[in-house]
């Protein structure tokens, strides 16, 4: 009796698509600025990493007529997805170094883009700050990857071109958060300040899928340092606190 394969087939390449880093398209690789492309995905998600850092100031006030909640309590909207980034920034290097940083960086944006919905979703403030660890912890593994994916893309003579825009894109970010929040705030209420990231999201995984190159070396990681882990997060947290 024949069986039939293909079930099993589809399976192993969504397994592989899930698992293994595409190679760029020939007609991006061969071109003489194609690096261009690569570099202005990862600007993107630095960019948009940074934006979210600051983006939720304008939107405490509507936090707090929306949940009846106090300025205290609101601001670990903002508290929680700081201390996730900072604390979750080194393992996501290292996940990244042993597993594919392109890998990690799609994950990252995938995992950014569904929190954002999910924010902007969110029925109590409580739902609200969880949601915002969990962002944090796609942008961790977005920012974690993006120095080292512009690297990896720019030739040696203009690396330092490409690494100046990239810290560009990350200022402009954070710089322009409490502007764009408040607009959005103004016109279209504060869940539309998370809503905004889905579309962005989808059209950078898409440009990454394409665009970003493969990881060329992968360390191993025999063991994971937890320990430091839990004083990176210990620290950081009681330096806000204070």
């Amino acid at each position: 009796m024949a069986t039939d394969t293909r079930p099993r087939a589809s399976g192993r390449r969504g397994l592989a698509l899930l698992t293994m880093e595409r190679p760029r398209p020939e007609s991006i690789r061969s071109r003489p600025n194609g690096w261009w492309l690569a570099v202005a995905t990862v600007c993107f998600g630095a960019f948009m990493g940074q934006l979210d850092a600051s983006i939720v100031t304008l939107t405490y006030g509507g936090l707090r007529s929306g949940f009846h909640a106090s300025l205290a309590a609101v601001e670990w909207v903002s508290l929680a997805y700081l201390l996730a980034l900072v604390a979750l920034l080194v393992p996501a290097g290292r996940l990244a170094d042993a597993h594919g940083r392109k890998l990690l960086y799609l994950y990252g944006f995938a995992v950014f883009t569904l929190a954002s919905a999910a924010c902007g979703f969110a029925p109590s403030l409580t739902a609200l700050v969880v949601f915002r660890v969990v962002q944090a912890a796609g942008a961790a593994m977005m920012q974690a990857n993006s120095v080292a994916l512009v690297t990896t893309s720019a030739p040696r003579e203009r690396m330092r071109s490409a690494l100046g825009v990239q810290a560009a894109a990350q200022a402009l970010g954070l710089a322009l958060g409490p502007t764009v929040g408040g607009a959005l705030v103004a016109t279209l209420g504060w869940r539309w300040v998370f809503w905004v990231n889905v579309p962005v999201g989808v059209i950078a995984l898409v440009g990454g899928h394409y665009l970003l190159p493969r990881t060329r070396a992968r360390t191993r990681v025999t063991h994971f340092d937890w320990p430091g882990l839990l004083l990176l997060a210990t620290a950081t947290t009681s330096a806000l606190m204070g």
